[in-house]
């Protein structure tokens, strides 16, 4: 979209709408997921992934390339419960931080070439080819895992003890008062992160990188989350996941800090490097508090992601809106200041709850 002229604002208004998206239809995944096949719908989004990509290699209209973006969005947005379900059902809790960090750490190992391989697709092939390409791989990865997967428990869950569908959007409106601080905090991190995060690739290119040097930076992201989400998911079982939740809160204020600066490739290399730290704690840190703290895993996945999606449906077009008019340090300070907040009400108030539920 940068390279087609359209501006940040209008790139940060494109990913607003990925979020109304995502906050109006995560209910009813959760619940999809608590009675039905989490196997099903993780093929389901490599499919979207798939889909998203062809409708951008053939439409250059705004409304078309908005819609691609919510696919790809949602795709994402919508595989990470889906993992997580099988694994709550399946991993004693006590180890479950342990195996979230080696089964992500696998995701994410193949994100961390991905960027590299579409730079330089992009480059010497264009933007068409690359995203027809990138469309087949995630297509055929996707019908594989339905052919080598099978679901860990039934293939259908008792309905009698899961919420109905009225229930999960209810209860997405109206969040559980005792988990309230769960979602206060939750939202904070998306809308924080949404402030910058969706608009990155075009600062970085408007910071003087080529496709493959923004390739390159992201896969350094990819590679930290990769190498240090293993470690993570022992740190969790160790010290606790509300502490990991607030180590990913200070090192995500790093990261959003580091990109106020000019950019030279050790400073924005060393952004990267915070944003994977980050996310590599988030993973076990964000899944296991969940895992423990709610019943019904599917249906608490879903909840929190549309309320935190709700409360950040301004936030990519906000983040767009002050650099086009304010200053290019205005998101990411704000979004700084915002981390800041939300890893106080990790260390604190989430440990209390969390120790309250191991007792």
């Amino acid at each position: 979209m940068n390279r087609l002229g359209y501006s940040l604002g209008e790139i940060g208004a494109v990913a607003t709408l990925s979020n109304i998206l995502g906050a109006s239809i995560s209910p009813l995944v959760g619940y999809l997921l608590e009675v039905y096949s989490s196997r099903v719908i993780t093929a389901l989004t490599g499919f979207m992934i798939s889909a998203s990509l062809v409708l951008v290699a053939f439409s250059e209209n705004i409304i078309t390339l908005a819609f691609s973006y919510s696919l790809f969005h949602l795709s994402v947005y919508f595989a990470q419960p889906a993992r997580m379900v099988f694994l709550a059902r399946v991993v004693d809790k006590k180890r479950l931080g342990t195996v979230v960090g080696l089964t992500s750490s696998t995701f994410t190992a193949s994100r961390a070439i991905g960027p590299v391989i579409g730079g330089f697709l992009v480059m010497s092939s264009g933007y068409v080819n690359a995203f027809l390409a990138l469309a087949c791989i995630a297509a055929v990865g996707s019908l594989l895992f339905l052919v080598c997967s099978y679901e860990p428990e039934l293939k259908k869950a008792e309905i009698s003890n899961r919420p109905s569908l009225a229930e999960s959007y209810w209860r997405a409106v109206v969040p559980d008062r005792k988990l309230f601080l769960l979602y206060v905090f939750t939202s904070l991190d998306r809308a924080a992160w949404n402030l910058w995060h969706p608009i990155l690739s075009a600062y970085l290119l408007r910071q003087g990188y080529s496709e493959v040097g923004v390739g390159i930076l992201v896969s350094i992201s990819n590679i930290a989350e990769t190498v240090g989400t293993p470690l993570a998911g022992k740190l969790v079982d160790k010290l606790g996941s509300s502490t990991i939740l607030a180590l990913s809160e200070i090192t995500a204020a790093l990261a959003a800090l580091t990109l106020m600066f000019p950019a030279t490739m050790p400073l924005s290399t060393t952004s990267m490097l915070f944003m994977g730290i980050s996310i590599s704690f988030w993973i076990p840190g964000y899944n296991v508090y969940v895992a423990k703290v709610f019943k019904n895993v599917g249906e608490a996945f879903a909840s929190i992601n549309a309320i935190r999606s709700i409360i950040s449906i301004p936030s990519p077009y906000l983040g767009g809106l002050l650099y086009d008019s304010v200053s290019s340090l205005a998101p990411f300070s704000l979004s700084t200041l915002m981390l800041i907040v939300a890893a106080v009400i990790a260390s604190k108030n989430l440990k209390r709850v969390e120790s309250l539920e191991e007792r």
